[in-house]
């Protein structure tokens, strides 16, 4: 497919301009995207505010240009606005868990289930735009148990450099106000595995792995007091 200006870039994808209203995100090591075209068909399809897929071939999809700012943005410049965000974050995961994920999609290990997982869902992969949030980046998604949905998203919120996601005020109350509306029940069985997928990431720093371990330490601490 032939671009146009350079828009944007990701840690692993570009997007360029390619006409009214369109853009081609194009994976940089030429990995072929059609998969997560795929995905983002079928989750647009069931009524998800995932960008329109308008074709794909190869390391190429064109997609629907969607102007807006991530959430991550959003909570750095309106950091009293970031429990808001938080909220949202657990909206869309409720929204998600009603999709049945297509049969051909891979299985999240961990996380037997038939729903459909974006397990990637945080603060800058969500656009607020005129009509409402849009849901991004779907190179990670799976089939599997919404919980483990969740549970990846808590563990990116609590876990991840500041600089890479908010800054600290506005992350520390989009955390909690996430904690405090997801359902804990659902999600806890799931923390452990997804954890361990996190921290096995090789793009994962040592300070994100210990910061995983403090979370997972203070809900097992937090467990056993309400076992009590």
């Amino acid at each position: 497919m032939r671009v146009g200006t350079l828009l944007a870039a990701g840690q692993d994808c570009d997007v360029f301009e390619a006409g009214t209203g369109k853009v081609i995100r194009r994976a940089r090591d030429g990995r072929s995207l059609e998969r997560e075209a795929s995905v983002m068909r079928h989750a647009r399809r069931q009524g998800f505010p995932a960008p329109e897929v308008f074709d794909a071939d190869g390391a190429d999809i064109l997609m629907e240009r969607v102007d807006g700012v991530s959430l991550a943005r959003e909570a750095t410049w309106r950091p009293w606005r970031a429990p808001a965000y938080g909220r949202l974050l657990v909206e869309l995961l409720q929204r998600l868990a009603g999709v049945r994920a297509p049969g051909w999609l891979p299985a999240a290990e961990g996380a037997p289930g038939n729903n459909l997982l974006h397990l990637d869902l945080h603060p800058g992969n969500v656009l607020v735009t005129g009509d409402g949030p849009r849901v991004i980046d779907w190179a990670n998604a799976g089939r599997g148990a919404p919980g483990a949905d969740a549970a990846c998203t808590w563990l990116i919120l609590a876990a991840a450099p500041v600089d890479g996601l908010v800054r600290r005020a506005g992350r520390t109350l989009m955390t909690k106000a996430f904690a405090d509306a997801v359902d804990r029940p659902a999600v806890l069985p799931y923390l452990t595995a997804m954890a361990k997928r996190r921290r096995d990431d090789d793009n994962t720093h040592d300070a994100e792995r210990a910061a995983i371990d403090r979370l997972l330490a203070r809900e097992a601490t937090l467990g056993a007091e309400t076992a009590r």
